[in-house]
This record gives C-alpha cells, sequence and structure tokens, in this order.
C-alpha cells in the first residue's frame, strides 16, 4: 500500500505567546481532493506552510508523499507545488518569461513541453509575452497557477484558488483541476472560502476551529451532522462555535 500524500501527527505551532495549530492529526490518501475550511485564524494557512516546509512545526511530525518534511524537506517537496492568491509573480517579466523560470527551479526534465502544455490548458497563449504587470488580476491568477502545474506534482496546495476569478473562470478553472486530478492521480489539498469550490471539488472537508480539528468527513456528512442546507450554513455554525 503507497504512502498517504499527506500524514499529519499531532501538529502544534506555536508563535510567541500564540498557539495557532493546537495538536491536530488526520491522513489525506493519494488521489483525495480534500479541503481545508475554518474561519480567520483556525491556523489553516499555518497547517499549509508548515506542510510544505515553510515553517518548522513546534512538536508533531508531517510527512508528504512518504518523506519527513523536517528532516528530508527536498524529497518530500519535489513532486508537490503550491498557489495562493495572495503569492505575487514578477511583475516585470511575460508568462513565458516566468514559467522558463519556473521550469528551471523546479528542474522540469523537458521544459518547453511543459511550458506549452500549460499555456493550453490555461488559454494562455495571447497572454504569454504581455508584462504579468499588465494582466488582470484573473489572468495574473491563471498564469500562478499554470505555474503550479509545471511540474506535473502529485499533490498540489490552493489557498483560495478562485479568490480573484469570475464565476465563468473559477467554474473553468474547476473543471480542469478536476480533469487533471482524475487523470493523474494528483492529491489536492484546498483552501477557500469559496463553498462553491468545495462543494463542487472537495470529497472530503477537515474543519478547524482556533486551531483545533472539529470536523472531518464528506460534504454531505458534514451538512447531516450539522443539520445544515449546504456548506456555507456548516461554515457559519463552525464560526459561531469558536466564538462561544
Amino acid at each position: 500500500m503507497p504512502n498517504p500524500a499527506i500524514q499529519v501527527e499531532n501538529l502544534v505551532k506555536d508563535f510567541k505567546d500564540v498557539r495557532a495549530v493546537d495538536g491536530i492529526s488526520f491522513t489525506v490518501p493519494r488521489g483525495e481532493i480534500c479541503a481545508l475550511l475554518g474561519p480567520n485564524g483556525a491556523g489553516k494557512t499555518t497547517t499549509i506552510h508548515v506542510l510544505l516546509g515553510l515553517s518548522l512545526p513546534t512538536s508533531g511530525r508531517v510527512s508528504i508523499l512518504g518523506h519527513d518534511v523536517s528532516r528530508h524537506r527536498s524529497e518530500a517537496v519535489r513532486n508537490t507545488n503550491f498557489t495562493a492568491s495572495y503569492v505575487a509573480l514578477p511583475y516585470r517579466l511575460n508568462a513565458i518569461e516566468i514559467l522558463r523560470i519556473y521550469a528551471d527551479l523546479y528542474e522540469v526534465s523537458k521544459p518547453a513541453a511543459a511550458i506549452q502544455e500549460v499555456i493550453e490548458l490555461f488559454e494562455l497563449g495571447e497572454l504569454a509575452n504581455r508584462p504579468f504587470s499588465r494582466l488582470s488580476s484573473g489572468q495574473q491568477t491563471m498564469v500562478g497557477m499554470a505555474k503550479a502545474l509545471l511540474n506535473r506534482p502529485e499533490l498540489i496546495f490552493l489557498d483560495e484558488p478562485t479568490a480573484s476569478l469570475d464565476p465563468e473562470h473559477a467554474f473553468h478553472l474547476r473543471q480542469i483541476l478536476l480533469r487533471i486530478a482524475a487523470a493523474r492521480g494528483m492529491t489536492i489539498l484546498i483552501t477557500s472560502h469559496n463553498m462553491t469550490d468545495i462543494d463542487k471539488m472537495a470529497q472530503r472537508i477537515l474543519f478547524l476551529s482556533a486551531g483545533r480539528l472539529i470536523a472531518d468527513g464528506s460534504p454531505e456528512q458534514l451538512r447531516n451532522r450539522f443539520q445544515a442546507s449546504d456548506l456555507e450554513e456548516v461554515f457559519l455554525q463552525v464560526a459561531q462555535q469558536s466564538r462561544t
């Protein structure tokens, strides 16, 4: 049986006197699309940063694709990637130049073919030679997503991937990701405040509140548990509980 894509055991992360993540444990099997949800300050982004090795855990163990992140970060993240709405790419470069740089950083074996693949995938042909600074926020999001798929990752972390997209382009992006995940067996960990993203993509949801894991189940299971008509109502109940 292959190692899970993500394995987290009793993860704790402190920032001085603040405990951002408080002893959470979960496993994400390979090929699963899993959502990490919770109100602002719940510990979602901190958890993702620890999973990526960008922040060291105070205690606990994190394994990515069978590799301990604290001890073997390079091996752990080699077949992963990450994109977020708040990560800016070089403004003076155009999309082709940005993708070339990242293909080199990711040590992509056939960079020209990989770049062409993602340009076609995200329909960036007409934008490829335009400076990144002259692209709309939605177009910049698509370039960032293309960058994140350059190395054909086995595991991808998505932090608010559709935050700058209109409903049509958000739908288009979700369809691309779902198609790739199904074709390649790619694992996705997504965090978003857009409940449509979660309802349409996630097979499983992990709900964090005040750094603790308080719910784990499919969208349907969580709607039933919280007696909610949709995921937005579930989210509101979780947020209200976190304040009491």
